[in-house]
């Protein structure tokens, strides 16, 4: 495809006055404009004296302009690009799940509450809490943060001299998207204590 070249008249502050297409600087396509015997591009149109033009032209070529459908191309790429980087640099989101819906301890006792994590992005415990004073926890190190599609524990401790049963929620903050986790905890000082309301009860248990 041949170069498009068009032409521009500087010809403005002369002796003769501003040329017309000087003065609102426009671009006149080489079928408008007319070539002396040196092959010189001559401007039309008058002077603002109403005299003929006639300065030479400078040449100019435009700058090429990208079709419609290769910019949008192009801006579809970026922001692609741009996702891609978000995405690695900035990370998605933790999720954290426990599949534990309760624990109950005896005094004394520990156990562990396995953690895991379904987010693309790496879990971090921030503070496990507890409603009751006489529960307590282990953080292991492998369970400060969890990767992507790992899993963990912490380690619930009921108190060695707890005196009462305990009902209460252990609460786990981090940075997952879900929020806050918690789950329900119980403290049995007594483990004899259901199977002795059984026995005061049952008329069968009662019989000789």
């Amino acid at each position: 495809m041949a170069t498009k070249i068009v032409y521009r008249c500087k010809n403005t502050g002369g002796p003769d006055g501003d040329c017309e297409h000087a003065a609102s600087n426009e671009t006149l396509e080489a079928s408008a404009v007319t070539f002396n015997e040196s092959g010189q591009a001559i401007c039309p149109g008058d002077t603002v004296f109403g005299e003929p033009c006639g300065a030479v032209l400078e040449e100019v070529i435009p700058p090429k302009k990208l079709p419609l459908g290769i910019i949008a191309g192009s801006v579809a790429g970026l922001i692609v690009v741009a996702c891609i980087v978000w995405f690695f640099i900035l990370g998605g989101d933790a999720q954290l799940r426990i599949d534990q819906t309760s624990i109950t301890l005896a005094p004394g006792q520990s156990v562990k509450v396995k953690i895991f994590n379904d987010g693309d992005a790496s879990l971090k415990l921030d503070d496990v809490t507890f409603s009751d004073g006489e529960f307590s926890v282990d953080k292991a190190k492998d369970s400060l943060e969890i990767a992507p599609g790992k899993n963990g524990f912490l380690r619930v401790k009921f108190a060695q001299n707890a005196q009462n049963n305990i009902q209460g929620k252990m609460t786990i903050d981090s940075n997952s998207a879900n929020g806050p986790v918690s789950i329900d905890v119980a403290g049995n000082v007594n483990p004899w204590t259901i199977a002795e309301k059984l026995n005061s009860t049952s008329t069968i248990l009662g019989k000789e």
